[in-house]
């Protein structure tokens, strides 16, 4: 029985003095959206929508084309002005970056000048999809790499060694089952090796538009470097550049790094790296999913069974509790074409049917597209989270990763599941926004897809 006793005793003095994130110095956490500023895009002729009515135009600050992005990367709340400000900061020694694309000029040319101003170390991965097929630099997806590639310090003291941008593609690699998917991780990662103060940007969006016109979220994290968080975004980094040639030498690695790190993971935020975190997030999901009072949840891709069936039967156990969820319109239009549109796939729409059909609300924001059916331009809802609102508190599950099943198995991604409430507030209230302001109903919505 005093075996027992000790054994709950040391079980409730764990969890009641394990340490937050917030009883570190220093602490700052920062989340940001997109939340772009756009003109309103009027139709020629008004649409009738699937209730009848008239529809004049989008949605306005919903539906945003490239030439709206000046204004709103100016805005000091922007994830756009916070990256070029910490870029900027002459604190600012080394960064790591890993993103699936990385288009954004304004941004690269930024981290030139920190290059050829302060020598500040640079090292890039990026997903190996977008390397050129006929070996031309000179444009594509890798062009806005190569030029910071390029970058060169300039005045460098006597004896300074010069840092020279280094630039990775990772993805693809290993065989079989063991063969990774897209590098699809978002970070940024500022001074990783400092002994006093580290900051790390994890997000939905990718150094691109997602900055700016993309529907994204960011979170800016101002920690101790010797805090389990940052450390294992110090496993990450090295993981990615070093060992990440399949599935299962990245897994090694990751589970053998983080093991030897000497502090406790924080109780307020976990992290999960994939590959071979997927297990672990698919327990804390499910679990919360079933505590929860209601969930809300934004994704660009839907299709992930695990997920919809643990939805399906929080559902199904008990219709008092609710559910919703905001996509792109341009899954919309694939239920309504019965083809893949934009991004998205038939397949991700009959897993949404599902669900709407077993009671989740749903709605969709109006994006742009320069073509109908064969689009090379874009705009995208890329929010990717879910709230879960519990009885007296609620938490948060966001990341690089979409709702898919590949990016729970196969891709490089970074998730994490956050209870500081705090980040809580802010998600669920910028949820309402989208909810209330940005997003349209099936009812509201038009029946032909025309650009305005």
């Amino acid at each position: 029985m005093k075996a027992i006793l000790f054994i709950l005793l040391v079980v409730v003095s764990s969890s009641v003095f394990a340490k937050k994130l917030a009883d570190y110095t220093p602490y700052k956490y920062e989340v940001l959206f997109t939340n772009p500023v756009c003109k309103e895009y009027k139709y020629s002729t008004p649409l009738k929508s699937n209730s009848g009515k008239l529809i004049y135009g989008k949605t306005k600050n919903s539906y945003c084309k490239s030439s709206d992005s000046s204004f709103s990367s100016k805005r000091k709340n922007s994830p756009h002005y916070r990256l070029i400000e910490w870029i900027k900061d002459p604190e600012t020694k080394e960064i790591f970056m890993a993103y699936l694309s990385f288009s954004k000029r304004s941004i690269a040319k930024e981290l030139c000048k920190a290059v050829e101003q302060r020598n500040v170390k640079i090292t890039l991965v990026m997903d190996s999809n977008n390397l050129p097929e006929d070996g031309d630099r000179s444009n594509g997806r890798m062009s806005t790499a190569y030029y910071l590639k390029k970058c060169r310090p300039k005045n460098l003291s006597e004896g300074e060694t010069p840092n020279l941008p280094l630039v990775y593609t990772r993805g693809g690699t290993g065989r079989g089952r063991n063969k990774t998917g897209y590098a699809h991780n978002k970070l940024f990662f500022i001074n990783p090796n400092s002994a006093t103060s580290t900051k790390i940007v994890f997000s939905s969006g990718n150094m691109s538009s997602g900055t700016v016109t993309h529907h994204e979220n960011w979170n800016f994290v101002t920690t101790s470097p010797e805090t389990y968080f940052a450390q294992s975004h110090k496993c990450l980094m090295e993981g990615m550049i070093e060992h990440s040639q399949d599935i299962s030498t990245y897994t090694n690695f990751i589970n053998n790094c983080q093991s030897k790190i000497k502090t406790d993971p924080e109780s307020d935020i976990s992290v999960y790296f994939i590959p071979g975190d997927g297990n672990d997030a698919y327990k804390q999901l499910k679990t919360a999913i079933h505590a929860s009072k209601s969930v809300d949840l934004i994704s660009h891709r839907f299709s992930n069974t695990t997920i919809i069936e643990n939805l399906m039967t929080k559902l199904g156990n008990n219709r008092d509790d609710k559910v919703r969820f905001i996509g792109d319109d341009d899954l919309y239009w694939t239920s309504i074409y019965r083809k893949g549109m934009g991004r998205n796939t038939t397949f991700e729409w009959y897993k949404i049917r599902d669900l709407i059909n077993a009671g989740m609300e749903t709605k969709y924001i109006e994006t742009y597209a320069d073509d109908v059916f064969e689009p090379k331009s874009m705009q995208l809802q890329h929010n990717k989270f879910l709230i879960f609102h519990f009885e007296k508190k609620g938490a948060v599950f966001t990341g690089a990763g979409n709702l898919t099943i590949s990016a729970f198995k196969q891709n490089f991604e970074n998730f994490y599941y956050i209870t500081i409430p705090e980040v809580y507030d802010t998600f669920a209230e910028q949820y309402n926004h989208l909810w209330y302001q940005l997003s349209r109903s099936y009812s509201e919505l038009p029946t032909k897809l025309i650009l305005p």
